[in-house]
Order: C-alpha cells, then sequence, then structure tokens
C-alpha cells in the first residue's frame, strides 16, 4: 500500500471516528433524559405508608371529651385519666404517634424520617380510634385542643394547626391539603412528593390534636442516596 493510500484511509477512520463520537455527545443527554423519566415513571402511582396510631378508650375518652371523640376498634383501651397522666408525666402519650417512629435496629436509637424520591406519594393509613391532623408546618408546636398544649411543653400552637380567637381559645384551621384530617379506620392520599406541596429537602408535618405526633419527611433527587 503507498504513503497516499495509507494516509487516506487513516484520514476515512478519524472521521468515522469523529461522526460516531460527536453522535455518541449529542445522545448522551437524551439518553440521560429518558433514563431519568423513566425512573420516574416507575415512582409515579407508588406510595409510602404512615400509619397513624392510638389506644384511647371509647368510654372514658367520650365521656370526657365528647361523644364520638373515640371510635372503638382494635387500637388499644388507654382510659383518659391514664392518657393525661402520662402527659403530665413524659409530655407524650407513647401509644399517639406516628409510625415507623423509631429505629431500634442492632447499634442504633434514633427517630425515624420519612424519606421520598419525586413521584412518590405518602399514603396515610388511620388505624386508631380519633381523627388525627397529617398537618404540615414551619416549625413544631402546639395544636388546637388547647388543654394539651402546656401539658406536652408546646404552650404556643403552630399557626398552621389553629386559630386564636379574640377571647384567647383555639379554633382549627380549615381542612386544606396541607392540613388533612384522617379520620379513624380511614386511609387518605397524602401529598407527593417533588410537588409544590412537597419540594425536594425537608419538611416537617405533626398532628394538630396531639402535636407531640410528629414526622420530618425528606424528598430527595434521583442522584442522591438515602
Amino acid at each position: 500500500m503507498n504513503d497516499r493510500s495509507s494516509h487516506e484511509l487513516t484520514r476515512g477512520k478519524m472521521i468515522w471516528l469523529g461522526l460516531c463520537l460527536g453522535t455518541t455527545l449529542l445522545m448522551s443527554p437524551l439518553v440521560l433524559l429518558a433514563q431519568s423519566n423513566a425512573v420516574t415513571g416507575k415512582l409515579e402511582g407508588q406510595t409510602k405508608t404512615v400509619r397513624i396510631w392510638d389506644a384511647c378508650d371509647p368510654k372514658t375518652f367520650n365521656a370526657a371529651v365528647g361523644p364520638g371523640t373515640c371510635k372503638a376498634g382494635h387500637h388499644g383501651e388507654t382510659k383518659f385519666e391514664d392518657f393525661f397522666g402520662e402527659l403530665q408525666l413524659d409530655k407524650i402519650a407513647g401509644a399517639w404517634r406516628f409510625n415507623p417512629l423509631l429505629d431500634t435496629t442492632e447499634g442504633k436509637l434514633k427517630l425515624v424520617r420519612l424519606d421520598l424520591n419525586p413521584g412518590e406519594q405518602i399514603s396515610l393509613q388511620n388505624g386508631g380510634g380519633e381523627t388525627h391532623t397529617f398537618t404540615k408546618v414551619k416549625k413544631y408546636a402546639g395544636g388546637f385542643f388547647a388543654p394539651l398544649n402546656p401539658l406536652t411543653g408546646n404552650p404556643d400552637p403552630a399557626p398552621e394547626c389553629a386559630q386564636v380567637l379574640a377571647d384567647g381559645s383555639l379554633s382549627p384551621q380549615p381542612e386544606t391539603d396541607s392540613n388533612l384530617f384522617v379520620e379513624a379506620g380511614l386511609t387518605e392520599a397524602g401529598p407527593v412528593a417533588g410537588s409544590a406541596l412537597l419540594p425536594r429537602g425537608l419538611s416537617h408535618w405533626q398532628c394538630c390534636v396531639h402535636p407531640w405526633m410528629r414526622l420530618d419527611v425528606v424528598v430527595h433527587d434521583h442522584q442522591e442516596t438515602q
């Protein structure tokens, strides 16, 4: 093969290599976008369940607070006076909680947060006998049931939970997409991760009836590790 033919062959290979490389570089963002969309598509429709628990005794709770406060079920039988006694001692009533609450696997003791990826939706499942709220707050604070606030160390109600009336009494804020009321025994659809209501990052959610019931929710990017 003469030098000219060798040169033309080498030049042809280089042109072909350049075209392939250029095509790859052009296609890479499209491939990454398609992969990202595929991940989001897979996550859409997936749910993470937040279970809501209490252990109210219908007879004593309904007598103390009012009819219909606690519905009968398989959720426990803590009498109202024992409930208040526990709050006075511990500032919480342990059976009233969002679950999962604690990570007590080997070598660990920490509060559990809810980690979500964009597209995943929270499902709120109330296995207790009372109505609870799942309310987004800027800062954890008290709720709208005034007698519980000082007992739990939360003298000031969260503004997302309660309106303070002219006489100093509290009134519940109306139900919204960020202030969901979940009745006993029911399951409600909660916010979707990545939406305006539940954007990327950390947000705080609490029950506005029982203000020690709290949950941190973290929405991650697809690339982040949890």
